[in-house]
């Protein structure tokens, strides 16, 4: 039996924040019973969101591992420094978020990989086109999601 190949959807970032994007997608993939990475080549970036996670909106958490724990399979969300363009697989994710051009090629047992870029970043933006060419090339399955005005997210093209 051949694994499908998986989806990597890519968010473009225009007035949405991550910090406003991240967690209701996290949290989305926790109630399909999914583990999350999140990946990002800022340690800053990394911090901020460990504390983030903890309190996104009232009487909510994402339980998660801090960058730098030592790995525990029990966090279904881990928080990982991730080299910019470098493949780093530090656990088994069904979900994936690449940040500030962080990348990702190992995809065992991935479902879907969520590349968040910030287009207001003309090197956000160019990263983010030149990973949608790989994956096409690599047999994956890329979808544009943009924000539309009402704060809605919808696929294009």
């Amino acid at each position: 039996m051949t694994e499908a190949a998986a989806e990597i959807w890519f968010y473009h970032l225009e007035s949405a924040s991550v910090e406003e994007t991240l967690p209701p997608l996290i949290e989305k993939c926790l109630d399909r019973g999914w583990r999350a990475q999140v990946l990002s080549p800022s340690s800053e970036r990394l911090e901020a969101l460990d504390s983030h996670l903890w309190t996104w909106k009232p009487n909510s958490w994402l339980p998660h591992q801090p960058p730098g724990a030592e790995d525990s399979h029990q966090s279904p969300i881990k928080l990982s420094l991730g080299p910019k363009n470098e493949a780093k697989s530090v656990l088994a994710a069904e979900a994936v978020f690449l940040l500030d051009g962080a990348s990702w090629t190992a995809t065992d047992g991935v479902a879907r990989i969520f590349v968040l870029f910030d287009g207001r970043d003309p090197d956000n933006v160019t990263h983010a086109r030149q990973q949608w060419r790989v994956a096409k090339e690599a047999g994956l399955l890329p979808t544009y999601w943009r924000q539309g005005e009402d704060g809605r997210w919808a696929k294009n093209g």
